[in-house]
């Protein structure tokens, strides 16, 4: 039914709270002059949360977002007859998060010598379709295996699904209502999930983003897109990203396996070739060293270490390269992880303490059995403790822990350093060989490593966010 032509109408308070008492089914607001919130009826205080001594005498403005003042919108929309789809529309912020919609008519009265709106919001009817909305919206945000993000106009977090909070390591009530700002302080601003020329309608498709959250690192493919009304009108902004982590490690392990492969099949025919001209040269220069030593000649004889060092270098690398090609007699069995780590504990140990480094070893009493080389496993292990105490020249604390991953049925070893992390320019490359940030390394270790375990059927996963480095290291139990 059309609105016609406004008329103050004048009317006492008594009046007004029988019109709310036979509108108790109905979401009605009183509002004064000021713009400061009278009365509201118990069926607009169910969909927002609040009690009534929350609202009353509060500024509309801070439970409602519209884009006029109400006089303005008194004057402009209902100087003219409208029909109810053209009513102004109204976002109302939740108590507990999130911007309810609402469309609303008005009435100006007086009330003695002061002037009162009176907004009356659409029938029960509508609102529990809307209330079926809102309970769609609650049950995709959290069942769906998709990280969502909801914005509103401020920039502020209004919702998030609870896969997302998962991937970013956040608390849903410690962050939702909070500013991106505040809640993405700690990460630099081109690194930062959302921008905020989202809110000016910026799209995103298909955007690949690295994320860490201190334990782990995931690729993400990311949406966003922002929400408007009917009208038009930008009213929020919404963000959608799915974990790609196994599609992008499955594709680099392809990748780095096929350039394993290939140079492990030409370290197979030439290693031989390569040693046999090498041990002559050794047998050589040590009778040179010997021969020097005999006759005082000390600086020739340091001449003959240097080259006994590079030749030792060079045996080590045709070692390595040999170990890119599958490992040669490989006894697999059923082991326990601790028992391995037991092992080779007091190695680490002492290596630890040449660097000033503590060493925390967090076992496991109940991890079950997994099939494995235990020589091949202990040289993993070894070799990724190695580089985190390496990576702290200036002491630190390397920790390894055991745990199970029921869900996935692995045994996983992570061990973390507290180094000073690597860098996101470098942290896609150190599983490829030949690449190392060492002036003596290879650049194999870690591809052997990862060789080692890939043939174990398991996987090594590295995080790393500036300050500590975790490699993960699981192996499938049956």
């Amino acid at each position: 039914m059309p609105i016609h032509s406004p008329q103050v109408y004048s009317v006492s308070m008594d009046e007004l709270r029988k019109l709310f008492n036979h509108s108790i089914q109905t979401g009605m607001l009183m509002v004064d002059e000021e713009e400061k919130l009278l009365l509201a009826t118990d069926q607009l205080l169910k969909f927002s949360g609040y009690s009534v001594d929350e609202i009353t005498g509060v500024a509309f403005s801070q439970f409602f977002k519209v884009r006029s003042s109400l006089r303005e919108l008194y004057e402009f929309h209902f100087n003219n007859e409208m029909d109810v789809g053209e009513w102004p529309h109204v976002f109302l912020k939740g108590k507990h998060g999130g911007m309810i919609y609402f469309q609303f008519s008005m009435l100006k009265l007086t009330q003695g010598d002061r002037t009162i709106y009176l907004l009356s919001f659409k029938n029960k009817e509508e609102g529990q379709q809307l209330n079926l909305l809102q309970r769609f919206s609650d049950a995709f945000l959290k069942d769906i295996n998709l990280g969502v993000l909801l914005i509103d106009m401020d920039y502020r977090l209004a919702d998030i699904s609870d896969r997302a909070c998962q991937m970013l390591a956040m608390e849903k009530e410690l962050v939702r209502n909070k500013s991106l700002d505040e809640i993405f302080a700690s990460v630099p601003s081109q690194h930062q999930l959302v921008q905020k020329t989202i809110l000016n309608g910026a799209i995103v498709r298909n955007h690949a983003v690295s994320w860490t959250n201190n334990q782990e690192r995931f690729e993400l493919l990311l949406d966003s897109n922002v929400l408007k009304d009917g009208h038009g009108n930008i009213v929020g902004a919404y963000v959608i990203f799915k974990d790609v982590t196994n599609m992008r490690s499955l594709e680099q392990m392809v990748w780095r396996s096929d350039r394993l492969a290939m140079i492990g099949q030409i370290a197979a025919g030439t290693a031989h070739e390569i040693r046999n001209p090498l041990t002559s040269i050794k047998g050589f220069l040590q009778m040179l060293r010997r021969t020097f030593g005999e006759r005082g000649m000390d600086k020739e004889q340091s001449f003959t270490d240097v080259m006994l060092g590079e030749i030792d270098r060079i045996n080590a690398l045709v070692n390595e390269f040999l170990m890119l090609s599958k490992p040669k007699h490989v006894a697999y069995e059923r082991i326990h992880v601790t028992e391995v780590l037991h092992e080779i504990v007091p190695v680490i140990h002492n290596e630890a303490i040449l660097y000033n480094v503590q060493l925390h070893h967090e076992a496991s009493p109940h991890l079950p059995e997994v099939i494995a080389d235990n020589e091949l496993l202990k040289q993993v292990f070894l070799n990724v403790c190695k580089n985190g105490i390496e990576a702290m020249p200036d002491g630190g604390v390397l920790t390894i822990s055991e745990r199970v991953d029921t869900i996935e049925r692995n045994v996983c070893v992570d061990i973390h350093d507290t180094g000073s992390g690597i860098p996101m320019f470098v942290i896609d490359k150190i599983f490829d060989p030949f690449f190392t940030t060492k002036d003596t390394g290879t650049g194999l270790g870690l591809s052997v490593c990862q060789r080692i375990i890939h043939d174990m059927g398991g996987t090594i996963r590295v995080a790393s966010k500036g300050f500590g480095t975790t490699f993960t290291i699981t192996i499938p139990y049956t």
